[in-house]
């Protein structure tokens, strides 16, 4: 927005401004302070525009929508037009409504028109539109929440957050990928759901765990805390609450499985380390091709279902595959995107 130029009806619709009105913060505030210090004819204009924001704000909690605010001044128009016609005044260019002449009123409902587009743009920026956050290849990245919860996301994930939560609603979060959560827990008790791409559900209050949604597979590992897990696999819902250390798979090949497991090795993700739980190889080419976005090929089908239990420090693929060169005896060979692992 050219903000030299800008009407306080433009600034009143603006989404950065509306924000800083509605809900301010020192970021946003000094944002502001330093845009009416370098344009400081726009004061008024500003001050206008502020002092619409908080009007429309109240009038957010009104019943009726901005559409039927919308009708309603259409029939007022529609009445007053009918009434002159009937009182034979149609021919001239004034007729009663108010006390007001058609021009002034014509003009008095073209603001109103305005201001009720700048209402429903308002009421269009004010609704929890969903943001999404996501990772590439080889990338990790912490999200935190409004709510102070914070959310770690592995590489090749994403996940959906609503811009704002409504205090008397669960927080729900969609993902896809991996994430670990750090769930903080309200005074109200509000409830924290996150959704995988597969129909997954983990309710949560405070707590913290490992979410990894990937190909075919759910898996839920809980750090801390407690956790509700709802979940549907070939029409059949199960339930159940977890404890910490506890290990859910849900798989569309391999059915719904629950053990106990070191969480710590499950989160160790975020520190640069992969577990390999006896994985066969072929399961450890696909993390590689999952989070770095190359593709691994064997020489062969009994080389790739070997399998490996190893605790790791991965600063890239190289580190994985490397290793298993070393311990397997394979010869590794790159091209471009593409690694093939062979027996020597």
């Amino acid at each position: 927005m050219n903000y030299a130029t800008a009407t306080a009806t433009e600034l009143a619709a603006d989404h950065d401004f509306i924000q800083w009105v509605k809900y301010p913060t020192q970021k946003s505030t000094l944002h502001w302070t330093q845009i009416a210090e370098q344009y400081p004819e726009k004061a008024q204009e500003l001050a206008e525009a502020r002092r619409l924001v908080l009007l429309l704000s109240q009038e957010q909690a009104a019943d009726h929508s901005c559409d039927e605010d919308a009708a309603l001044v259409w029939e007022h128009l529609q009445k007053a037009m009918q009434q002159d016609r009937e009182n034979g005044n149609d021919s001239g260019h004034v007729f009663s409504l108010w006390g007001r002449s058609r021009a002034t009123w014509l003009s008095a409902a073209a603001v109103i028109v305005v201001l009720l587009a700048v209402t429903a743009l308002f009421f269009t920026l004010q609704r929890s539109e969903p943001v999404t956050y996501a990772t590439t290849y080889g990338e990790k990245r912490i999200i935190q929440l409004s709510d102070k919860s914070v959310i770690v996301l592995n590489a090749n994930s994403s996940i959906t957050i609503p811009e704002k939560w409504n205090d008397d609603e669960p927080r729900t979060v969609q993902m896809r990928g991996e994430a670990f959560f750090s769930v903080t827990q309200q005074a109200n008790k509000q409830q924290f759901i996150v959704t995988t791409s597969k129909g997954t559900e983990i309710n949560v209050l405070g707590t913290e765990f490992n979410v990894y949604d990937r190909d075919q597979e759910d898996r839920v590992v809980l750090a801390s805390g407690k956790v509700n897990l709802s979940t549907t696999l070939h029409g059949e819902t199960k339930q159940l609450e977890m404890q910490p250390g506890d290990l859910i798979t849900v798989s569309a090949a391999h059915g719904f499985s629950h053990r106990r497991v070191d969480p710590e090795l499950y989160t160790a993700w975020q520190h640069n380390k992969v577990y390999f739980d006896n994985y066969t190889l072929r399961e450890v080419g696909t993390l590689v091709e999952q989070q770095y976005g190359y593709r691994v090929e064997f020489g062969s089908q009994a080389l790739s279902e070997q399998r490996v239990t190893a605790f790791l420090d991965v600063k890239g693929p190289e580190d994985i595959v490397n290793t298993l060169a070393e311990t397997f005896d394979l010869k590794v060979t790159q091209k471009e995107k593409t690694i093939y692992i062979s027996s020597l």
